[in-house]
């Protein structure tokens, strides 16, 4: 049972790549749309209905970690407690951004906030990837051990691919000349993410402990052919299949995580009474979440335009 928990957890982090990347990109988006309230209100619109429900599969992911890993929860948490305390900041720093932007009229007081929001996805998107990178290697000491060159490189490649999922998102759900602004700079990221991502999975075995399995390489490499395709949609205008291939590309980069400390969480598994309990808990609730969101998405699966309604 502990290998389908193993797979629960990879998924549940996977989960949140997939669909809070593009709130982080679309965050990011932001910053390149300075002096163009209605274009960044759109986008706040276009994120609105998803981020929150996005979160939870972190939080989820968090929780069940913690329950069925608790030594490699306890192991990562201590090791990376910095990274943490930076990935939490940030993130309730983007969420006021979102909350408060529109809790006053004036132009630049939403400037101000959707600037915060800005920075913060930024923050928040290389800390994760410092988290992951440094996640796959034995712990070092002292704080500058965090921004070893791995880690920095899984930042730099988490922050771009998360630009690139939140540009292909705005692409699909905008209209005009916002649309064509993130295609445009999808166009600009997709090579860049490829290089990034192979450059991560050929670098993997140089600082992983126990080495690349062949099941990490080849989930490794879905994200550079991922990212490689979506490139390809951009190209030829089908703004579907680029969100789609820069979504699959989000998610197999913390699966691909997930393989290559797989040995080092399933020494730390909990015991069986405490695996069982959690199953009969969280199983049932597992399908709700996957209905919930796509019920979320169903409901809002047209594209906005500068007559939407945002709540943020």
């Amino acid at each position: 049972m502990e290998i389908v928990w193993l797979v629960i957890v990879g998924l549940l982090l996977a989960g949140w790549s997939g669909l809070d990347g593009f709130s982080l990109g679309a965050g990011m988006f932001l910053s390149r749309l300075k002096g163009d309230a209605p274009a960044r209100r759109r986008v706040v619109a276009a994120v609105g209905p998803f981020f929150l429900a996005n979160e939870v599969w972190l939080i989820a992911f968090a929780g069940v970690l913690a329950v069925t890993f608790p030594e490699a929860k306890a192991g990562l948490f201590i090791s990376l407690y910095p990274v943490l305390v930076l990935m939490i900041a940030a993130w309730l720093v983007r969420d006021a951004g979102m909350w408060f932007r529109a809790r006053r009229p004036e132009a630049r007081w939403q400037a101000r906030w959707e600037t915060t929001q800005a920075v913060a996805s930024v923050v928040f998107a290389a800390a994760t990837g410092l988290f992951l990178g440094s996640a796959v290697q034995t712990p070092g000491d002292g704080l500058l051990w965090l921004l070893n060159p791995y880690a920095l490189l899984c930042g730099l490649a988490v922050t771009a691919l998360f630009a690139l999922h939140g540009t292909a998102f705005l692409a699909l759900r905008t209209t005009g000349e916002l649309r064509e602004r993130a295609r445009h700079t999808a166009g600009r990221l997709a090579p860049v993410v490829v290089v990034l991502l192979l450059a991560l999975i050929g670098t993997a075995p140089l600082v992983t402990a126990t080495g690349v399995t062949p099941i990490a390489f080849v989930l490794g490499l879905v994200g550079p052919v991922a990212a490689a395709v979506a490139w390809l949609g951009v190209r030829r205008g089908g703004d579907g299949l680029t969100f789609a291939s820069t979504a699959v590309a989000a998610v197999f980069l913390p699966l691909t995580v997930g393989a290559l400390m797989a040995e080092r969480l399933l020494d730390g598994v909990a015991g069986q009474g405490a695996i069982d309990q959690l199953t009969l808990l969280a199983m049932p609730i597992l399908p709700f979440l996957l209905v919930a969101q796509a019920v979320l998405w169903w409901v809002n699966r047209h594209r906005l335009n500068e007559r939407s309604v945002t709540f943020f």
